[in-house]
Protein backbone atom coordinates (compact mmCIF):
# COMPACT_ATOMS: atom_id res chain seq x y z
CA UNK A 1 0.00 0.00 0.00
CA UNK A 2 2.74 2.25 0.80
CA UNK A 3 4.41 1.99 -2.74
CA UNK A 4 1.05 2.67 -4.18
CA UNK A 5 0.58 5.80 -2.31
CA UNK A 6 4.42 6.88 -3.21
CA UNK A 7 3.38 6.44 -6.90
CA UNK A 8 0.31 8.43 -6.59
CA UNK A 9 2.46 11.37 -4.96
CA UNK A 10 5.16 11.14 -7.50
CA UNK A 11 2.93 11.29 -10.23
CA UNK A 12 1.32 14.54 -8.72
CA UNK A 13 4.80 16.57 -7.66
CA UNK A 14 5.88 15.24 -11.52
CA UNK A 15 2.73 16.47 -13.59
CA UNK A 16 2.86 19.78 -11.09
CA UNK A 17 7.12 19.98 -11.97
CA UNK A 18 6.88 18.98 -15.71
CA UNK A 19 3.65 21.02 -16.99
CA UNK A 20 1.27 22.03 -14.11
CA UNK A 21 3.23 24.71 -12.43
CA UNK A 22 0.78 27.64 -12.70
CA UNK A 23 -0.77 28.80 -9.40
CA UNK A 24 -3.33 28.48 -8.02
CA UNK A 25 -4.57 25.97 -10.98
CA UNK A 26 -3.30 23.44 -11.46
CA UNK A 27 -0.27 23.29 -9.19
CA UNK A 28 -2.35 23.73 -5.83
CA UNK A 29 -4.60 20.71 -6.66
CA UNK A 30 -1.38 18.49 -7.63
CA UNK A 31 -0.13 19.54 -4.40
CA UNK A 32 -2.91 18.59 -2.28
CA UNK A 33 -3.17 15.45 -3.51
CA UNK A 34 0.49 14.86 -3.49
CA UNK A 35 0.91 16.00 0.15
CA UNK A 36 -2.34 13.35 0.72
CA UNK A 37 -0.85 10.47 -0.58
CA UNK A 38 2.75 11.84 1.58
CA UNK A 39 0.86 11.74 4.81
CA UNK A 40 -1.17 8.48 4.33
CA UNK A 41 2.14 6.72 3.39
CA UNK A 42 3.74 7.85 6.54
CA UNK A 43 0.77 6.51 8.52
CA UNK A 44 1.40 3.06 6.56
CA UNK A 45 4.81 3.18 8.04
CA UNK A 46 4.45 4.36 11.88
CA UNK A 47 4.42 0.92 13.30
CA UNK A 48 7.57 -0.47 14.85
CA UNK A 49 10.50 -1.11 13.03
CA UNK A 50 10.55 -2.87 9.75
CA UNK A 51 12.82 -4.66 7.08
CA UNK A 52 15.93 -3.46 5.99
CA UNK A 53 14.50 -4.05 2.61
CA UNK A 54 12.07 -1.21 4.06
CA UNK A 55 14.57 1.54 4.29
CA UNK A 56 16.66 0.44 1.09
CA UNK A 57 13.23 1.41 -0.70
CA UNK A 58 12.70 4.63 0.82
CA UNK A 59 16.32 5.27 0.16
CA UNK A 60 15.10 4.41 -3.71
CA UNK A 61 11.57 5.90 -3.85
CA UNK A 62 13.35 8.88 -2.31
CA UNK A 63 16.08 9.17 -4.63
CA UNK A 64 13.40 8.55 -7.59
CA UNK A 65 11.36 11.21 -6.74
CA UNK A 66 13.99 13.56 -6.19
CA UNK A 67 15.33 12.43 -10.03
CA UNK A 68 12.32 13.13 -11.68
CA UNK A 69 12.28 16.73 -10.31
CA UNK A 70 15.73 17.72 -11.16
CA UNK A 71 16.15 18.08 -14.95
CA UNK A 72 13.32 20.70 -14.86
CA UNK A 73 14.50 24.52 -14.42
CA UNK A 74 13.03 26.24 -11.38
CA UNK A 75 9.61 27.66 -11.71
CA UNK A 76 8.78 28.56 -8.03
CA UNK A 77 11.48 30.65 -7.20
CA UNK A 78 14.36 32.77 -9.22
CA UNK A 79 16.22 32.13 -5.95
CA UNK A 80 19.25 29.88 -7.82
CA UNK A 81 19.96 32.36 -10.02
CA UNK A 82 21.07 34.74 -6.76
CA UNK A 83 23.38 31.96 -6.21
CA UNK A 84 24.89 31.80 -9.29
CA UNK A 85 25.32 35.61 -9.70
CA UNK A 86 26.98 35.60 -6.58
CA UNK A 87 29.24 32.95 -7.20
CA UNK A 88 29.95 34.28 -11.20
CA UNK A 89 30.54 37.41 -10.14
CA UNK A 90 33.31 35.79 -7.40
CA UNK A 91 34.78 34.11 -10.30
CA UNK A 92 35.49 37.25 -11.82
CA UNK A 93 37.29 38.69 -8.85
CA UNK A 94 34.05 41.18 -7.45
CA UNK A 95 33.07 41.05 -4.11
CA UNK A 96 29.47 40.23 -4.12
CA UNK A 97 28.32 42.21 -1.15
CA UNK A 98 30.28 45.36 -2.87
CA UNK A 99 27.58 45.61 -5.39
CA UNK A 100 23.56 44.53 -5.93
CA UNK A 101 23.24 42.89 -9.39
CA UNK A 102 21.91 45.97 -11.40
CA UNK A 103 25.06 48.39 -10.19
CA UNK A 104 26.45 49.72 -12.91
CA UNK A 105 29.87 48.89 -12.71
CA UNK A 106 28.90 45.17 -12.62
CA UNK A 107 27.20 45.38 -16.53
CA UNK A 108 29.66 43.59 -18.50
CA UNK A 109 29.39 40.98 -16.47
CA UNK A 110 25.60 40.51 -17.42
CA UNK A 111 24.78 37.24 -18.83
CA UNK A 112 21.92 35.77 -20.89
CA UNK A 113 20.27 34.70 -17.08
CA UNK A 114 20.68 38.15 -15.64
CA UNK A 115 16.81 39.48 -15.96
CA UNK A 116 15.76 36.28 -13.87
CA UNK A 117 17.87 37.52 -10.80
CA UNK A 118 15.22 38.75 -8.15
CA UNK A 119 15.42 41.97 -6.17
CA UNK A 120 18.31 42.56 -8.47
CA UNK A 121 18.46 45.92 -6.65
CA UNK A 122 19.10 44.81 -3.24
CA UNK A 123 22.71 43.74 -2.30
CA UNK A 124 23.34 40.51 -1.18
CA UNK A 125 22.02 38.75 1.84
CA UNK A 126 23.87 34.96 2.37
CA UNK A 127 26.31 34.64 4.60
CA UNK A 128 29.76 34.01 3.83
CA UNK A 129 29.54 30.24 4.23
CA UNK A 130 27.32 29.92 1.46
CA UNK A 131 29.28 32.71 -0.82
CA UNK A 132 32.30 30.43 -0.32
CA UNK A 133 30.19 27.43 -1.70
CA UNK A 134 28.44 29.81 -4.64
CA UNK A 135 32.19 30.73 -5.55
CA UNK A 136 33.17 26.87 -6.18
CA UNK A 137 30.15 25.93 -7.89
CA UNK A 138 30.22 28.85 -10.20
CA UNK A 139 34.14 28.00 -10.93
CA UNK A 140 32.77 24.90 -12.13
CA UNK A 141 30.06 26.37 -14.47
CA UNK A 142 27.34 28.90 -13.90
CA UNK A 143 24.13 26.67 -14.30
CA UNK A 144 21.41 25.83 -12.55
CA UNK A 145 21.83 22.07 -12.38
CA UNK A 146 25.43 22.40 -11.17
CA UNK A 147 24.25 24.36 -7.94
CA UNK A 148 21.20 21.92 -7.69
CA UNK A 149 23.30 18.96 -7.85
CA UNK A 150 25.31 20.23 -4.54
CA UNK A 151 22.02 20.58 -2.79
CA UNK A 152 20.91 17.29 -3.61
CA UNK A 153 24.00 15.63 -1.90
CA UNK A 154 23.65 17.84 0.90
CA UNK A 155 19.88 16.64 1.24
CA UNK A 156 20.79 13.18 1.01
CA UNK A 157 23.43 13.82 3.64
CA UNK A 158 20.36 15.23 5.54
CA UNK A 159 18.79 12.64 5.17
CA UNK A 160 21.29 10.27 6.32
CA UNK A 161 21.99 11.87 9.74
CA UNK A 162 18.16 11.41 10.47
CA UNK A 163 18.35 8.29 9.81
CA UNK A 164 21.61 7.70 12.22
CA UNK A 165 19.74 10.10 14.86
CA UNK A 166 16.95 8.04 14.54
CA UNK A 167 19.10 5.28 15.65
CA UNK A 168 17.76 3.04 13.12
CA UNK A 169 14.46 1.83 15.29
CA UNK A 170 12.07 3.35 12.86
CA UNK A 171 11.91 4.01 9.37
CA UNK A 172 9.40 5.96 9.93
CA UNK A 173 11.66 9.59 10.24
CA UNK A 174 13.59 8.24 6.75
CA UNK A 175 10.48 7.93 5.68
CA UNK A 176 9.18 11.74 6.68
CA UNK A 177 12.03 13.35 5.42
CA UNK A 178 12.95 11.44 2.17
CA UNK A 179 9.47 11.69 0.74
CA UNK A 180 8.74 14.63 1.83
CA UNK A 181 7.03 16.40 -1.21
CA UNK A 182 8.39 20.18 0.40
CA UNK A 183 11.89 18.76 0.04
CA UNK A 184 11.34 17.79 -3.51
CA UNK A 185 9.43 20.85 -4.51
CA UNK A 186 12.04 23.18 -2.97
CA UNK A 187 15.28 21.43 -3.38
CA UNK A 188 15.19 18.67 -6.19
CA UNK A 189 13.39 21.25 -8.23
CA UNK A 190 13.37 24.83 -7.07
CA UNK A 191 16.83 24.61 -6.33
CA UNK A 192 17.03 25.83 -2.52
CA UNK A 193 20.10 25.84 -0.95
CA UNK A 194 19.13 25.37 2.68
CA UNK A 195 20.02 21.41 2.75
CA UNK A 196 23.85 22.67 2.29
CA UNK A 197 23.07 24.60 6.56
CA UNK A 198 20.76 21.69 7.49
CA UNK A 199 23.39 18.93 6.98
CA UNK A 200 26.30 20.68 9.44
CA UNK A 201 23.53 21.33 12.36
CA UNK A 202 22.14 18.24 12.29
CA UNK A 203 25.37 16.99 12.13
CA UNK A 204 26.34 19.73 15.46
CA UNK A 205 23.13 17.36 16.76
CA UNK A 206 25.05 13.87 16.27
CA UNK A 207 28.07 15.07 18.27
CA UNK A 208 26.66 17.44 20.89
CA UNK A 209 25.15 14.71 22.85
CA UNK A 210 28.36 12.61 23.43
CA UNK A 211 31.43 13.73 25.69
CA UNK A 212 33.67 11.66 24.19
CA UNK A 213 33.69 14.12 20.77
CA UNK A 214 35.26 17.20 21.76
CA UNK A 215 33.15 20.13 22.96
CA UNK A 216 34.31 22.02 19.48
CA UNK A 217 33.55 19.92 17.12
CA UNK A 218 29.93 19.85 17.58
CA UNK A 219 30.65 23.59 18.39
CA UNK A 220 32.15 24.09 14.74
CA UNK A 221 29.18 22.34 13.18
CA UNK A 222 26.90 24.62 14.43
CA UNK A 223 28.78 27.76 13.50
CA UNK A 224 29.54 25.98 9.99
CA UNK A 225 25.51 25.79 9.81
CA UNK A 226 24.69 29.63 11.19
CA UNK A 227 27.39 30.54 8.11
CA UNK A 228 24.98 28.80 5.45
CA UNK A 229 21.95 30.84 7.10
CA UNK A 230 21.33 32.71 10.79
CA UNK A 231 18.62 30.94 12.10
CA UNK A 232 20.63 27.54 13.80
CA UNK A 233 22.81 30.61 15.89
CA UNK A 234 19.31 31.01 17.78
CA UNK A 235 20.61 27.80 19.64
CA UNK A 236 23.85 29.43 20.60
CA UNK A 237 22.97 29.55 24.79
CA UNK A 238 22.10 26.15 24.77
CA UNK A 239 25.30 24.69 23.10
CA UNK A 240 27.06 27.02 25.42
CA UNK A 241 25.52 25.23 28.47
CA UNK A 242 25.25 21.53 26.92
CA UNK A 243 28.98 21.57 25.88
CA UNK A 244 30.64 24.97 27.09
CA UNK A 245 32.40 28.08 26.49
CA UNK A 246 34.68 25.92 24.00
CA UNK A 247 31.88 24.76 21.97
CA UNK A 248 30.20 28.43 21.59
CA UNK A 249 33.76 30.04 20.89
CA UNK A 250 33.88 27.87 18.03
CA UNK A 251 30.28 28.12 17.20
CA UNK A 252 31.53 31.96 17.09
CA UNK A 253 34.68 31.62 15.68
CA UNK A 254 33.98 29.87 12.00
CA UNK A 255 30.93 32.70 10.49
CA UNK A 256 33.62 35.18 11.90
CA UNK A 257 36.39 33.77 9.86
CA UNK A 258 34.52 33.00 7.06
CA UNK A 259 33.50 36.59 6.41
CA UNK A 260 37.26 37.96 6.87
CA UNK A 261 37.83 37.40 3.31
CA UNK A 262 34.18 39.89 2.43
CA UNK A 263 35.48 42.49 4.96
CA UNK A 264 36.80 44.65 2.26
CA UNK A 265 32.74 45.85 1.17
CA UNK A 266 33.07 47.80 4.37
CA UNK A 267 29.97 49.11 5.55
CA UNK A 268 28.43 47.64 2.75
CA UNK A 269 28.38 44.40 3.78
CA UNK A 270 25.09 43.84 5.53
CA UNK A 271 23.27 46.36 3.12
CA UNK A 272 21.20 43.97 1.92
CA UNK A 273 20.36 41.94 5.62
CA UNK A 274 19.32 45.26 6.66
CA UNK A 275 16.85 45.76 3.72
CA UNK A 276 15.57 42.19 4.04
CA UNK A 277 14.83 42.39 8.28
CA UNK A 278 13.53 46.33 7.08
CA UNK A 279 11.69 45.81 4.12
CA UNK A 280 10.69 42.18 3.44
CA UNK A 281 7.08 41.19 4.78
CA UNK A 282 5.31 37.73 3.40
CA UNK A 283 2.99 35.05 4.28
CA UNK A 284 3.64 36.00 7.98
CA UNK A 285 1.48 34.08 9.95
CA UNK A 286 1.38 35.28 14.29
CA UNK A 287 3.48 38.49 12.79
CA UNK A 288 0.00 39.80 11.50
CA UNK A 289 -1.48 39.32 14.67
CA UNK A 290 1.27 41.38 16.47
CA UNK A 291 1.33 43.98 13.49
CA UNK A 292 -2.09 44.63 14.67
CA UNK A 293 -0.91 46.41 17.74
CA UNK A 294 -1.00 49.66 18.34
CA UNK A 295 2.51 51.38 18.76
CA UNK A 296 5.65 51.85 17.41
CA UNK A 297 5.76 50.27 13.40
CA UNK A 298 8.48 48.26 14.55
CA UNK A 299 6.59 46.38 17.47
CA UNK A 300 5.87 43.34 16.40
CA UNK A 301 9.63 42.58 15.06
CA UNK A 302 10.76 43.44 18.93
CA UNK A 303 8.42 41.46 20.28
CA UNK A 304 9.00 37.96 17.85
CA UNK A 305 12.54 39.18 18.65
CA UNK A 306 12.47 38.99 22.06
CA UNK A 307 10.23 35.69 22.46
CA UNK A 308 12.42 33.98 20.59
CA UNK A 309 15.16 35.42 22.96
CA UNK A 310 13.06 34.23 26.02
CA UNK A 311 13.05 30.42 24.27
CA UNK A 312 16.77 30.35 23.71
CA UNK A 313 17.55 31.10 27.06
CA UNK A 314 15.09 28.71 28.63
CA UNK A 315 16.29 26.00 26.51
CA UNK A 316 19.94 27.34 28.09
CA UNK A 317 18.96 27.39 31.84
CA UNK A 318 16.82 24.39 31.39
CA UNK A 319 19.37 22.39 29.40
CA UNK A 320 17.52 20.95 26.84
CA UNK A 321 19.32 18.54 24.14
CA UNK A 322 20.11 20.56 21.16
CA UNK A 323 17.86 19.40 18.72
CA UNK A 324 15.23 20.30 21.07
CA UNK A 325 16.72 23.70 21.39
CA UNK A 326 17.05 23.86 17.34
CA UNK A 327 13.27 22.88 17.38
CA UNK A 328 12.04 25.34 19.21
CA UNK A 329 14.05 28.50 18.82
CA UNK A 330 13.98 28.05 15.31
CA UNK A 331 10.35 27.31 15.13
CA UNK A 332 9.34 30.07 17.44
CA UNK A 333 11.32 32.41 14.96
CA UNK A 334 9.44 31.30 11.76
CA UNK A 335 6.40 31.20 13.66
CA UNK A 336 6.86 35.03 14.37
CA UNK A 337 8.56 36.00 11.15
CA UNK A 338 7.35 38.75 8.93
CA UNK A 339 8.63 36.44 6.11
CA UNK A 340 7.75 32.94 6.03
CA UNK A 341 8.80 31.22 2.67
CA UNK A 342 8.17 27.43 1.94
CA UNK A 343 11.36 26.77 1.56
CA UNK A 344 12.38 27.75 5.21
CA UNK A 345 10.31 25.01 6.60
CA UNK A 346 13.42 22.53 5.32
CA UNK A 347 15.08 24.12 8.64
CA UNK A 348 12.46 22.31 11.28
CA UNK A 349 11.30 19.54 8.92
CA UNK A 350 14.04 17.43 9.88
CA UNK A 351 13.19 17.70 14.05
CA UNK A 352 9.57 17.28 12.63
CA UNK A 353 10.51 14.12 11.23
CA UNK A 354 12.61 12.91 13.99
CA UNK A 355 10.06 13.80 16.63
CA UNK A 356 6.97 12.78 14.56
CA UNK A 357 5.58 16.41 15.09
CA UNK A 358 2.14 16.76 13.59
CA UNK A 359 1.74 20.52 13.63
CA UNK A 360 5.55 20.91 11.67
CA UNK A 361 4.61 18.02 9.51
CA UNK A 362 1.24 19.28 8.64
CA UNK A 363 2.64 23.08 8.37
CA UNK A 364 5.22 21.33 5.58
CA UNK A 365 2.23 20.81 3.60
CA UNK A 366 -0.04 23.92 3.81
CA UNK A 367 3.01 26.39 3.59
CA UNK A 368 3.05 25.80 -0.01
CA UNK A 369 -0.25 27.62 -0.70
CA UNK A 370 1.79 30.55 -0.11
CA UNK A 371 2.38 29.98 -3.72
CA UNK A 372 -1.08 30.97 -5.00
CA UNK A 373 -0.75 34.44 -5.66
CA UNK A 374 2.72 33.43 -7.68
CA UNK A 375 0.81 34.19 -11.22
CA UNK A 376 -1.23 37.64 -10.16
CA UNK A 377 2.24 38.89 -8.97
CA UNK A 378 3.94 38.22 -12.07
CA UNK A 379 1.15 39.84 -14.58
CA UNK A 380 0.62 42.84 -12.03
CA UNK A 381 3.47 43.12 -9.28
CA UNK A 382 1.82 42.76 -6.73
CA UNK A 383 1.39 39.38 -4.78
CA UNK A 384 -2.57 39.28 -3.07
CA UNK A 385 -2.49 37.47 0.69
CA UNK A 386 -5.89 37.47 1.48
CA UNK A 387 -6.85 36.85 5.15
CA UNK A 388 -8.71 33.20 4.53
CA UNK A 389 -5.35 32.10 2.75
CA UNK A 390 -3.12 33.09 5.99
CA UNK A 391 -5.79 30.98 7.94
CA UNK A 392 -5.45 27.99 5.52
CA UNK A 393 -1.74 28.36 5.84
CA UNK A 394 -1.48 28.77 9.60
CA UNK A 395 -4.15 28.17 11.27
CA UNK A 396 -4.38 23.85 11.17
CA UNK A 397 -0.34 23.37 12.06
CA UNK A 398 -0.90 26.07 14.58
CA UNK A 399 -4.31 24.91 16.04
CA UNK A 400 -2.40 21.23 16.09
CA UNK A 401 0.88 22.54 17.79
CA UNK A 402 -1.57 24.09 20.41
CA UNK A 403 -3.24 20.91 20.69
CA UNK A 404 -0.64 19.07 21.06
CA UNK A 405 1.05 21.24 23.93
CA UNK A 406 -2.21 21.59 25.72
CA UNK A 407 -2.51 17.69 25.72
CA UNK A 408 1.09 17.48 26.81
CA UNK A 409 2.00 15.26 23.97
CA UNK A 410 5.68 15.05 24.15
CA UNK A 411 7.71 13.74 21.26
CA UNK A 412 8.68 10.21 21.57
CA UNK A 413 11.64 10.56 19.59
CA UNK A 414 13.06 13.11 21.64
CA UNK A 415 12.13 11.83 24.76
CA UNK A 416 13.65 8.56 24.14
CA UNK A 417 16.94 10.35 23.23
CA UNK A 418 16.89 12.59 26.11
CA UNK A 419 16.62 9.53 28.44
CA UNK A 420 19.29 7.75 26.83
CA UNK A 421 21.84 11.12 26.97
CA UNK A 422 20.65 11.18 31.22
CA UNK A 423 21.63 7.15 30.94
CA UNK A 424 24.75 7.77 29.49
CA UNK A 425 25.42 11.05 32.24
CA UNK A 426 24.42 8.80 35.01
CA UNK A 427 27.05 6.38 33.78
CA UNK A 428 29.38 8.93 33.57
CA UNK A 429 28.94 10.21 37.14
CA UNK A 430 29.06 6.52 38.48
CA UNK A 431 32.24 5.65 36.50
CA UNK A 432 34.00 9.02 37.69
CA UNK A 433 32.72 8.30 41.66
Amino acid sequence: MIWLLVAVEAAALWGMVWGGSGTPWPAMPLWAVAFAAYLAAAGCAAGPGRAASTRRRIWTAGIVLRAGAFPAAPALSEDIYRYIWDGWVQSNGVNPYAHPPSASALEELRTAWWPLINHADVSTIYPPGAQVVFALLASAGPAWWIFKLGWLAADLLVARLIDRLSSGRSVLPLLLYLLSPLVVVEVAWSGHLDPLGVAPMLGAVALAGSTAVPAWRSGALLGLAGALKFAPLAALPALWRLRGPGALAAAVLVPLLLYVPYVGAGPALFDGLRTYADIWAFNGGLYRVLERLPGHPDLAKWIGASIVGAVACRAALRRWPLERALLWTIGSALLLSPTLHPWYLLWILPFACLSANRGWLLFSGTVFFAYAGRDAYLGTGAWPEPAWLAWLIHGPPLALLAWDGWRGRRPQGFARRESVARGEERREGQDGG
